[in-house]
């Protein structure tokens, strides 16, 4: 999620993660100065790691709007293939969702290199795949570099005139986006994310192609990149993707808004107009791939930032309830949005984290807007 408030107390646990695994990673970091081609050849195959299913061959987007939901984890993703993921799961069933995205971790750091766990490593990644299925639960894939303790956030990941870093960061990137993909190829994962939010990368148009290309090499389903919302006419590589995605924070109000979900859906008018002409550019549909508030009194204003540590007023709880219902009533009218992923939710952690889902009042408002609507065929 777009913040420039991020703490960096996910640094340490990223660490003690990358000790375990850098036997996995070792391979792309050897190689972050080699041929592109020899970073994807050397990414491990998931292909015997699941038996097809036949369910997942017909793209799920083709059958309406996808009531999505970010599933997010305290740590590095053990807690998706955990009991407390299948409770969750559950729970948004019973709200309406129909699709999770969660996000696999590799983590930069400041020379470019990309280090990761590889998917045949990772166990908790084949239980989440399952769990999700034994749900009925279509899964988003949308794999995530951790940026603690080496830059600001994604939008800050650049490199200056380093060529050497530049090298580095794409070689090692494709290696795990490729990993990633040809897990999500073997489990059947409908929807794959090559990235998010890299906004000071994008220039690099070429490196984007090509690595766009090499998951196409390996994954059949469809794909998508999620630009910031102010940075989506940056992006040189749209034809390239299935869908247009869009990390949707977008400003509706002041500070001072008033809580009135009247005005916040006409507020929508503007960016939606925004991304209709982007869609009809490229003759793409536009994917929500994050929206979300937090209990924050500037939810209106700078939906990104977060409220982290603050207990919520009043008037913070009143906002994002107006905020949530115009968003989940006018964004769906927009005939060129396919879907929305809410950030976030925590398996395990009801509401003890910044953007709660699990909050007694957002899971009203889910199951009125999406479980209650489609059980009275509206």
């Amino acid at each position: 999620m777009v913040t420039r408030l991020r703490l960096v107390s996910l640094a340490s646990s990223f660490a003690v993660m990358l000790t375990v695994v850098a036997a996995a990673a070792a391979a792309a970091a050897a190689s972050a100065d080699a041929a592109p081609a020899a970073a994807e050849d050397s990414s491990p195959s998931g292909d015997s790691v699941f038996v097809a299913d036949p369910a997942v061959a017909a793209d799920p987007l083709d059958d309406g709007f996808a009531r999505g939901m970010t599933v997010s984890c305290p740590t590095w993703g053990p807690i998706w293939g955990s009991d407390a993921m299948r409770s969750s799961l559950a729970e948004l069933k019973e709200l309406g969702v129909d699709w999770v995205s969660i996000h696999p971790y590799a983590q930069i750091d400041r020379s470019g290199t990309v280090r990761y766990a590889a998917t045949a490593d990772t166990p908790f990644l084949r239980r989440a795949v399952e769990i999700a299925r034994a749900a009925d639960i279509h899964l988003f894939w949308k794999p995530h570099l951790a940026y603690w303790g080496s830059f600001d956030w994604r939008g800050t990941i650049e490199f200056g005139d380093d060529e050497a870093a530049w090298r580095r960061f794409f070689t090692s990137y494709r290696a795990f986006i490729v990993d990633q993909a040809r897990f999500a190829e073997a489990a059947g994962v409908p929807l794959f994310a090559v990235g998010l939010e890299y906004e000071a990368t994008t220039h690099h148009e070429a490196d984007w192609r090509r690595l766009i290309q090499a998951v196409r090499a390996v994954y059949s389903g469809r794909i998508t990149y999620a630009a910031n919302w102010d940075r989506l006419d940056d992006v040189p590589f749209w034809d390239a993707v299935d869908l247009i995605g869009v990390q949707a924070y977008f400003p509706l109000g002041a500070a001072d808004a008033a809580p009135d979900v009247a005005a916040f859906r006409q507020a929508w008018d503007a960016p939606l107009a925004r991304l209709e002409a982007l869609s009809t550019r490229y003759d793409k549909p536009v994917l929500f791939a994050e929206i979300g508030y937090d209990l924050a009194e500037h939810a209106a204003a700078e939906p990104w930032r977060t409220q982290r540590g603050r207990r919520a007023s009043p008037r913070a709880l009143a906002l994002r309830a107006a905020l949530m219902r115009a968003a989940l009533e006018r964004v769906p009218e927009a005939p060129h949005v396919v879907g929305m992923f809410w950030w976030k939710w925590i398996p395990g952690r009801p509401g003890r984290h910044d953007f709660p889902m699990e909050h007694p009042e957002a899971r009203e408002i889910l199951r009125s807007a999406w479980r209650d609507t489609a059980l009275s065929g509206r």
